[in-house]
C-alpha cells in the first residue's frame, strides 16, 4: 500500500475524533448526491492533486504534497428571515471545521507515515445545496506532505 493511502486513512481517522457527531458521506465529489441523513452532519474527504516537491532523502526517497478536498455539512433548520439562528448555524459549521484546521497544525504522523507538513490551505466560506434541501456546507482544501 502506498504511503498517500496510510495517510488518507490517517486524515479520516484525524477527522472522526474531531468530529464525533458526524457521520462521513459517501459521495465526497458530489456532496449533493449524497442522502439526506448523512447531510445532516455529514463529512467527506476527496483526494485531489498532488505534487512531486523534487526532495529526495538519500536520493531515493520523495515527498508529495497531496491536496484534499474536506468538506462538513449540516442541516439548515433557521428560518431564512431570521439573521441570528442563520449566523448561529453558518458560525457553528465554521467553528467545526476550524476543529479540524487547527489540529492538522500538530500532525508530524499519520496512521504510520512521516508527515513533514499538514495544514489549512483555503476554504470556500459557507454555501448552501441549492435544492428542497435545506443543507450548509463548508469545502475547504487541506494538505498533507509525506514521504512516498
Amino acid at each position: 500500500m502506498s504511503n498517500g493511502s496510510l495517510v488518507y486513512d490517517g486524515l479520516i481517522t484525524l477527522i472522526e475524533s474531531k468530529l464525533t457527531a458526524y457521520h462521513r458521506l459517501a459521495d465526497a465529489y458530489e456532496i449533493g448526491d449524497n442522502d439526506l441523513i448523512r447531510l445532516e452532519k455529514g463529512y467527506s474527504l476527496g483526494i485531489a492533486g498532488g505534487e512531486n516537491t523534487e526532495r529526495y532523502l538519500d536520493g531515493v526517497q520523495l515527498t508529495i504534497d497531496r491536496a484534499y478536498n474536506l468538506t462538513l455539512s449540516n442541516l439548515y433548520t433557521a428560518h431564512e428571515t431570521d439573521p441570528i439562528e442563520r449566523a448561529t448555524q453558518e458560525k457553528a459549521l465554521y467553528e467545526d471545521a476550524f476543529l479540524v484546521w487547527k489540529e492538522l497544525q500538530k500532525i508530524s504522523v499519520l496512521n504510520g507515515v512521516q508527515v513533514i507538513r499538514a495544514r489549512y490551505v483555503t476554504d470556500q466560506g459557507i454555501e448552501y445545496i441549492e435544492d428542497d434541501r435545506k443543507v450548509i456546507t463548508i469545502v475547504s482544501a487541506i494538505s498533507a506532505e509525506y514521504f512516498e
